[in-house]
């Protein structure tokens, strides 16, 4: 009985360093979900209680409209907030709005607000909002494309616009505002289900010395156990592969639970 216990906790544990990512527009998911039994496959919080059912304990919700046309977020998030998930929330990709929207949508249910783009772009409303809001309030997010040869370019604008910003120095920069966590995603792995950069996940957790979340590329359980395993992540973000069905975040963690037991054996 103990043994069966032990494995129940360790699939917990498991479970909740798995982060599902919703992508939203209007709404909305952008694309119809395939997990098993939904009324509403374009239903987000639906999405996100099934989620929560297999053990997850945070989403990213990646909401792909601009700030001006999410009037429907702080109600959203009120429902989400009723899955228990804690609620990290990416609007016009990483652009942070003005520190009184941004205080409206933690009243709403937000624990914290994902920047990337005005990292770039605006420094110094980043560095305000630490100041005023709390660094546990905001999520850095550093979407980049490159390898460890080259280096690592930044993205912003959701991928589309390259900079000559390093990833590394970004990083360290949310590092140094001692925000909740860091995701690092290569975008050039984003849908291809090849797995993590593993040296970019390395490189960015030990530079920024902040919780890292591994994204871009998850296709396999095996592969969320070497970004946690070897890549120094603390989490790990899906999206397509359980957005389709194919896996789900109760499947992954059980597996990702043995990957882990084997690894430690």
């Amino acid at each position: 009985m103990r043994h069966d216990d032990s494995t129940t906790d360790s699939r917990a544990r498991a479970a909740q360093q798995v982060i599902p990512c919703i992508d939203v527009r209007d709404g909305v998911a952008t694309d119809p979900s395939a997990i098993p039994g939904l009324a509403d496959p374009l239903d987000v919080v639906g999405i996100a209680a099934s989620y929560a059912h297999d053990g997850a304990g945070q989403l990213f919700l990646d909401v792909v409209d601009p700030w001006t046309a999410t009037g429907y977020l702080p109600g959203l998030l009120r429902e989400l907030r009723k899955t228990g998930l804690e609620l990290m929330v990416s609007v016009q990709h990483g652009v942070l709005p003005s520190i009184a929207t941004c205080t409206e949508m933690v009243s709403a249910g937000a624990d914290a607000l994902s920047v990337s783009t005005s990292m770039v772009e605006e420094p110094d409303r980043v560095a305000e909002a630490v100041r005023l809001l709390g660094g546990r309030r905001l999520v850095g997010v550093v979407n980049c494309s490159g390898d460890r040869q080259r280096g690592w370019r930044v993205r912003i604008q959701g991928g589309d616009t390259p900079t000559t910003a390093d990833a590394v120095d970004i990083s360290r920069q949310f590092g140094k505002l001692r925000v909740r966590a860091l995701l690092a995603n290569n975008v050039d792995r984003e849908g291809t289900g090849i797995g993590y950069d593993l040296d970019l996940t390395r490189a960015t957790a030990r530079v920024s010395r902040l919780p890292t979340i591994a994204s871009g590329g998850a296709g396999s359980a095996a592969q969320l156990s070497d970004a946690l395993r070897s890549g120094d992540a603390t989490y790990v973000l899906v999206n397509k592969v359980v957005h389709s069905g194919r896996e789900s975040v109760g499947s992954l963690s059980e597996s990702l639970c043995r990957h882990l037991h084997t690894d430690a054996d």
